[in-house]
């Protein structure tokens, strides 16, 4: 046995992304420190380290709107005693079709509920707003004034740093192979370095939870995909505290980013990506670039910001990102093996979830419950065979675009 690895603890977290962090750190804010982190690579790496860092609070779902509006308190809580690059710069959500600013009135409606701010802005505000964008297409747009964006490092070695400072124990360089059952219940954790006995266990694993999840026949439907974003040269116009904006109609969106901009897309017939394809190790490495499944992105992104078509181009960023078959988080525990709960899936939100998303599970395991509304987030929405290779590969295709479709 590893030297490092305690022989028991209360908790154990399989994966040391923002999810993982989190978690950690929203137990040990509830009065639990008894926990151990596992990270096969170094904290933060996998999808967190190449986030865009965008945390949004506008949806139609109002569980949505709770997890955005709670994680967006905990990052404002941590700013005041960590530098991790929050700017609350507010995010605009364009509208091209009458159906689309239908859309946006039922998110307005569901925000004012909820009391958190949001205003209806038109074309012209548009354009004072965000200078570089092309509005004649344009037909109203919201703002939310709370919205922002965070360094996705910062933030994750923030969770940390916090979390053990109260006694958390983090583990680099371990791999979590299976939980161990004894009577229905998490009993222990194995690893390649040894066997930690503990009461729970909290899969967080992020692209490798689905294959985590099989050694315990947990079925967790999850597939990477190949996920992009550009970062431009200095662009004259794009200024430090720019909202971020959404055009959902030409399934793209962005940000400042060192005085250029990041333009981001959720493309249609996206590329799956198999784990085991994946180099190794795969810790902070990314993807080959891939301009032929980008392009009409780019095009989208010129026709909204004119001048992306002379800027100069500084990379584009292939990392994959997981989506499950609805793209939607799973957030449950599962249903045959008591105290192994899933936090995974999160589907290019992790980051803007994580707060939210780990405050609710850190209640659910001190407390009994999540104190939130998990539905839709249940494994047990998708039946077995939606964990099947051949059916994740061809409906995870779809599941970017799914993020600004009209119909979900």
């Amino acid at each position: 046995m590893n030297s490092q690895l305690p022989r028991n603890t209360r908790i154990v977290i399989a994966g040391g992304g923002v999810i993982g962090c989190s978690v950690a750190w929203n137990l040990a804010q509830l009065g639990c420190s008894d926990v151990v982190v596992i990270e096969k690579g170094q904290v933060g790496c996998g999808t967190t380290w190449h986030s865009a860092g965008n945390i949004i609070r506008m949806s139609t779902d109002p569980a949505a709107v709770q997890i955005f509006s709670e994680s967006a308190r905990i990052i404002a809580e941590l700013h005041e005693r960590h530098d991790i690059g929050w700017r609350q710069c507010g995010r605009v959500m364009l509208a091209r079709s009458e159906q689309r600013m239908q859309e946006l009135e039922d998110v307005m409606r569901v925000l004012e509920r909820l009391d958190v701010s949001v205003e209806q802005i038109s074309p012209s505000a548009v354009k004072e707003k965000l200078p570089i964008m092309n509005v004649d297409d344009i037909l109203g747009a919201l703002f939310s004034p709370g919205d922002g964006r965070v360094d996705p490092t910062a933030l994750t070695n923030a969770y940390r740093k916090e979390a053990k400072d109260n006694g958390v124990v983090f583990l680099e360089g371990v791999e979590v192979y299976r939980a161990i059952e004894q009577n229905g219940r998490v009993s222990a954790v194995e690893t390649d370095q040894g066997t930690i006995q503990c009461e729970v266990m909290v899969n967080c694993a992020g692209m490798w939870a689905r294959h985590l999840g099989l050694a315990n026949n947990i079925d967790i439907p999850l597939y990477p995909v190949e996920h992009f974003y550009v970062l431009t040269e200095t662009m004259e116009g794009v200024y430090a505290d720019m909202p971020t904006f959404r055009d959902p109609d030409g399934l793209i969106y962005g940000r400042e980013e060192v005085g250029g901009l990041l333009l981001g897309c959720f493309d249609r017939n996206a590329i799956p990506v198999g784990i085991e394809d994946l180099p190794q190790p795969f810790e902070f490495s990314l993807l080959n670039e891939n301009w032929d499944q980008f392009m009409p992105y780019m095009a989208q992104g010129i026709q909204r910001i004119p001048a992306l078509k002379e800027v100069g181009i500084r990379s584009l960023v292939n990392g994959p990102e997981s989506f499950t078959p609805d793209a939607e988080a799973h957030f449950d525990q599962a249903e045959k093996l008591a105290n192994y709960f899933v936090l995974a899936g999160l589907s290019s939100s992790g980051v803007t979830r994580s707060g939210g998303m780990g405050r609710a599970l850190a209640k659910w395991i001190m407390h009994g419950e999540p104190e939130l509304d998990i539905s839709s987030f249940k494994l047990t929405r998708f039946g077995s065979e939606c964990n099947e290779e051949t059916y994740l590969r061809k409906v995870v295709r779809n599941m970017p675009s799914g993020h600004f479709s009209l119909e979900s």
